[in-house]
């Protein structure tokens, strides 16, 4: 499929930029043909075209090699989704240095220990972030030099007009790009290398399947720690000649969005698990005319997806009249492609996605994949299915389930680490992907668990939970976080934090939270059902270490942090699920 090209986007420019040998190449072919096209916004309205980009990653390559950078070394980032960050990794990888970004959500430790990790020689953060950089310049022995990026004067610490522009480095297909770390769901965070040749190769072969165009309009908003906003908001568009707007924060994004009309959108499940409540409660309010048009079209696309049939005509009336305006209101009327990934997604919230009207898919891959190794066939999607590799990708599964790749967008391996590198590939390259799955006749991939997260219960049953976690939060859209527990134990307990978002007092959603679980356990065999449960105030949220950047929980920590509670839960204590003809004790 050929991808369509954007006013002024010189036709053919894509498959040159394509073919580019390193990431540098198709970022300098991009900078010449587009140069007066825009690059970069922000929200504030400042536009950098692709000529400033260019030429601001030209002036910083040269502040960078006046503070010692060289090509091997490498540079931390510890910044948010501003134009300053695209900018500085560009002028990274123009000189050979290896970029490493962090998350601004990392408690103090595990940030020395990455900045340690990662080998850093000089570390880039707002002015914001200071007293935390200063800090690490203190206790990471190999970290020697700090550079502020200003509220209002920017880049200006490293950039001398006067300066001399360093020789070009031109890096090998094979030499690192950047280093990526993991999440960190079952182990310390591992810096995964990833080379010029494996992103490039992830950047043709998500494009074969996902025909973006040149020039698309896009919004980086997740951390550019995460190695799919990496993919999706700097690389990509260093192919595409995209047209980027810097989101400050993902909370800001629906406030965003409306301004840019993005022709593609990539998020995690949460996002669009929170427009789901928000779009719900919306509604009630809106006049009863349309909040019953817009409810029904919204029933009978759920019914379509999930294979009825015989209300398609009633549907594309009331989507065009319901939801059309909708989807203008959030800024979605021109998405081309819509994706979720990251982490599991509920059937239900892609049945409601679907419903409204979305081009929707799923992505699944991992940091060592470059974010992306099964796609979503454009037109295709099927609930719970994922989609078959991208081109160039092999894709099987292990005796025990587990999923395993080979292909040319794997990484390098983990940074300092070569006995977890080699305990990770199996025979013939087959990386080890933790994940169980299985493939359908199509090639096809759904996700069934975690290999590590495997929960073996004192009857040696042997369970899945996030596939559990998805089934009861399912049913109750006050649960915005739970995490099922029972490893060694008789039967399940979970821990439960409820949305903010809904209407009742506290008595009454957390009789809603019973009657979910209830619901939910009629849906799950014996085993798999959560007999008691408690309902914890407090966030998980990134900064409180309990939830991964994209908020996967942590499950050993979570167990730490609530050891007592769930000892409480065995010993009888908290709730139980409300059975039919329970009048509202916590006791069975």
């Amino acid at each position: 499929m050929t991808a369509p090209t954007a006013a002024g986007v010189p036709a053919g420019h894509l498959a040159r930029a394509l073919d580019a040998p390193t990431v540098v190449d198709a970022f300098e072919l991009t900078a010449d043909v587009c140069a007066e096209l825009p690059a970069l916004r922000t929200t504030g309205g400042e536009v950098h075209t692709w000529a400033q980009y260019r030429a601001a990653a030209r002036g910083c390559a040269a502040g960078l090699a006046r503070l010692g950078l060289r090509a091997g070394d490498t540079i931390g980032l510890l910044l948010g989704n501003r134009p300053e960050f695209h900018v500085l990794d560009a002028a990274a990888m123009t000189l050979g240095v290896t970029t490493c970004s962090f998350h601004l959500t990392s408690c103090d430790e595990e940030l020395r220990r990455l900045v340690a990790d990662s080998r850093a020689a000089v570390l880039v953060c707002a002015e914001t972030e200071r007293g935390r950089a200063e800090r690490l310049l203190g206790e990471c022995p190999g970290l020697r030099e700090l550079v502020l990026v200003g509220e209002t004067d920017g880049l200006a610490a490293l950039l001398d007009p006067g300066a001399a522009m360093p020789r070009r480095h031109r890096p090998r297909p094979q030499d690192p790009l950047t280093v990526v770390y993991t999440s960190g769901t079952s182990g310390p965070p591992k810096g995964v290398e990833l080379s010029h040749a494996a992103v490039r190769a992830a950047g043709h072969a998500f494009l074969a399947r996902v025909p973006l165009p040149a020039g698309a309009r896009l919004v980086s908003y997740l951390p550019m720690a995460h190695i799919a906003e990496r993919c999706a908001s700097h690389y990509l568009p260093m192919v595409l000649g995209a047209d980027v707007t810097c989101c400050e924060a993902p909370d800001r994004l629906f406030e965003v969005m409306p301004r840019v009309r993005p022709h593609w959108l990539f998020s995690v499940p949460r996002i669009w698990e929170k427009l789901h409540v928000r779009l719900l409660t919306e509604l009630d309010r809106a006049p009863a005319e349309f909040r019953y048009g817009a409810l029904r079209a919204l029933e009978l696309g759920e019914a379509l997806s999930a294979g009825k049939h015989g209300v398609t005509d009633e549907y594309r009336r009331l989507e065009q009249s319901h939801l059309a305006p909708v989807r203008a209101l959030l800024g979605l009327d021109a998405a081309r492609f819509v994706h979720v990934g990251a982490a599991p997604v509920r059937e239900e919230t892609m049945r409601f996605l679907c419903a409204l009207g979305l081009p929707m898919g799923e992505i699944w891959g991992m940091t060592e994949l470059c974010a992306a190794a099964c796609v979503t066939v454009p037109g295709a999607h099927r609930p719970g299915w994922i989609g078959p590799p991208l081109p160039e990708v092999e894709v099987r599964t292990a005796s025990d389930g587990e999923v395993l790749v080979r292909g040319r967008t794997v990484m390098a391996g983990y940074r300092g680490r070569p006995r977890e590198t080699a305990a990770a590939f199996g025979p013939q390259g087959w990386l080890r992907t933790g994940d169980l799955g299985e493939l359908d006749a199509d090639g096809s991939l759904r996700i069934t668990g975690r290999k590590k997260d495997l929960i073996v219960t004192g009857y040696g049953k042997n369970l899945a939970p996030a596939r559990i976690e998805a089934r009861v939060a399912a049913e109750e859209p006050l649960i915005d976080q739970i995490c099922v527990i029972g490893d060694g134990r008789p039967y399940l307990v979970a821990l439960v934090t409820l949305s903010t978002m809904g209407e009742g007092n506290a008595a009454d959603r957390v009789e809603r939270v019973r009657t979910g679980l209830a619901r939910a356990n009629r849906r799950l065999s014996r085993p798999e059902r959560v007999l008691r449960f408690a309902v914890v105030d407090e966030d998980w949220t990134p900064p409180s270490g309990l939830v991964t950047p994209t908020l996967k929980p942590r499950r050993r920590q979570i167990l730490a942090r609530y050891r007592d509670l769930v000892d409480d839960l065995y010993a009888g204590g908290g709730l139980t699920p409300r059975e039919d003809g329970d009048g509202g004790s916590d006791e069975d």
